[in-house]
């Protein structure tokens, strides 16, 4: 026999061989896909270094340094979300709202805890009537949200608060001064208090 054409025999029966296992083993593979979802989430914290405690310089009801707080805001929604921020206060009519206009200037309300007030001494303070008819109830002005677009709202007594994509701090400041009419004499000693909260539920 030919030897050159034994050759060529044996070669073409190599690449023949090799033609069809690569197509028996293309034929049998299998393959497996893996897969989660990542929901939308919003997360919102209180951030760790507040000034949430001041004391009262003299007689005047001024505080001896200007409160702040704050939030941080984690979320992967694509579009902007509006939060609430708002305050409350305690009074003998149970936890009520504490933030509220006047003038053009948003307060907040602080009531006392050792001695509660009553419901209408947060009303009178609101109103704007005489320091003697808020006992137990002082107010003081938000002078920044910021980190975030917000707008007070009136209507609701509340701040809208619009967070982008990604980590937001929202940062709230309060002046030192005094609501001239939310302070008196008749204003017992002890803690004051208000509590501060965002919120994405609008309630």
């Amino acid at each position: 026999m030919n030897i050159n054409f034994l050759k060529k025999f044996l070669i073409l029966v190599c690449v023949f061989i090799t033609s069809t296992l690569s197509a028996f083993a293309e034929n049998n593979v299998a393959s497996a896909e893996f897969s989660f979802q990542i929901p939308q989430y919003l997360r919102i914290e209180p951030m760790t270094s507040p000034v949430l405690v001041a004391n009262i310089t003299d007689r005047t009801g001024n505080l001896a340094a200007p409160l702040s707080s704050g939030f941080k805001v984690v979320t992967n929604s694509p579009d902007a979300k509006t939060l609430y921020l708002k305050a409350n206060t305690v009074t003998q009519g149970g936890y009520e709202e504490a933030m509220f206009e006047r003038g053009g200037v948003v307060y907040i309300a602080f009531a006392n805890l050792a001695k509660i007030p009553k419901s209408s001494s947060l009303a009178n303070c609101k109103l704007g009537a005489n320091p003697t008819d808020s006992p137990g109830v002082v107010a003081y002005p938000v002078t920044s949200v910021s980190g975030a677009k917000s707008k007070f709202n009136k209507s609701k007594n509340k701040y809208e608060v619009t967070v982008e994509n990604g980590t937001t701090y929202v940062n709230i400041n309060i002046g030192s001064n005094v609501l001239r009419t939310s302070f008196a004499s008749n204003d017992p000693k002890g803690f004051y208090q208000a509590v501060l909260s965002l919120t994405e539920a609008d309630i």
